[in-house]
């Protein structure tokens, strides 16, 4: 079974406008051109149609320039560096295009066995507003931490407390930490702390290892051309991920995860579910059961097993602007703590209280 000619063209509508809202003008320009030759290119409506995963929640457009990246990076195509400010050079759409989709029809079979490989961009800026939340987390429940990231690829961002962050007026994190993330809150005073991680876990479809040849090469090729300050922050997780313990990231869904993991078989630590851009990537069937699964062990637990969800996710109305969420148990609370972008830059910090809900 193939998409339709117009599931794929609302795909890349979609994926150019959040280019579009998120600074890059290459792809922005690029999905143009593949709207364009949808019907008439053979190449690109073959590559484009070949499969039938949903192309939003597949991210159909990201895979496609992932896997043309990653040939041209070992190949170490002219176009790349010249065209790409992530690899050294200048943004240039007139002479981009015609390359991109030169090299895109030559390499036609391997850009079609690349694209089997999800969409990999567990953003660690990210860390900057998921690391504040747990350090709301830490003071509301006044316990070590139990990590448990949903969608963690590589676990760069499991690794959130081995980042410096400024925040404000106030700083967390080592400050020797080769990545710093600096100036991602625009607004509001972020609560700093000291977080004591007592376990740290993740699950992803496809986790990566970062110690594996070929990790950091796939991660990089997901990296938009414009990211600049996205590439360094990647290239400085990994350093800090390659220094660490080796991380257990199980291959599995979330649901099913969920319930061999959610319970805390110690206590007297808090246990952290969390995920961020992860959502979209779900059916509607199974984001109900994965957020029903986090309610219900929610409405279990007790004093000496606090649970606490954190959820970094884009808004229904518009998927540019994305909101952190915190709901606590057994406080039976729920924090609207902030709103940022899909890389956790321009964090606007204004925890609000939301309506008590009602989980019996």
């Amino acid at each position: 079974m193939t998409l339709s000619l117009t599931e794929v063209r609302a795909g890349c509508e979609w994926q150019r406008e959040l280019c579009r809202k998120n600074g890059s003008s290459s792809y922005v320009a690029l999905i143009t051109e593949l709207l364009d030759r949808l019907g008439t290119d053979d190449t690109v409506t073959g590559l484009l149609t070949a499969d039938d995963r949903n192309p939003i929640q597949s991210a159909l457009c990201l895979r496609l320039f992932g896997a043309v990246n990653r040939i041209a990076m070992a190949e170490d195509a002219d176009w790349l560096g010249s065209c790409y400010p992530t690899f050294g050079g200048t943004t240039d759409v007139d002479a981009l295009i015609p390359a991109f989709f030169d090299f895109l029809t030559a390499h036609d079979d391997a850009v079609r066995v690349q694209m089997k490989l999800g969409v990999q961009t567990n953003e660690v800026g990210r860390a900057a507003p998921l690391s504040a939340a747990m350090n709301v987390v830490a003071a509301l429940t006044g316990r070590p931490l139990r990590l448990l990231e949903v969608g963690a690829s590589a676990g760069l961002n499991l690794l959130l407390d081995r980042y410096f962050v400024a925040g404000g007026r106030q700083a967390w994190g080592p400050p020797e930490s080769p990545l710093r993330l600096t100036g991602h809150f625009e607004s509001g005073e972020p609560p700093a702390g000291e977080l004591t991680v007592a376990e740290r876990r993740g699950c992803d479809l496809n986790p990566l290892d970062v110690h594996a040849p070929g990790t950091a090469e796939l991660l990089r090729s997901f990296v938009w051309p414009e990211h600049v300050d996205r590439a360094r922050r990647l290239d400085a997780a990994l350093q800090v991920a390659r220094s660490a313990p080796r991380l257990a990231i199980d291959a599995v869904d979330a649901c099913s995860w969920l319930i061999d993991q959610a319970e805390d078989p110690v206590g007297g630590r808090t246990t952290v579910i969390y995920h961020s851009i992860v959502l979209p990537y779900f059916d509607p069937d199974e984001r109900t059961r994965f957020e029903s699964l986090i309610r219900e062990r929610g409405a279990a637990t007790d004093a000496d097993r606090p649970l606490a969800w954190i959820s970094l996710e884009p808004r229904a109305d518009d998927s540019s602007v994305v909101e952190l969420h915190c709901e606590l148990w057994p406080q039976r609370r729920r924090i609207r703590l902030a709103r940022t972008t899909p890389h956790g830059t321009h964090v606007r910090w204004d925890p609000q209280d939301e309506s008590i809900f009602d989980l019996c």
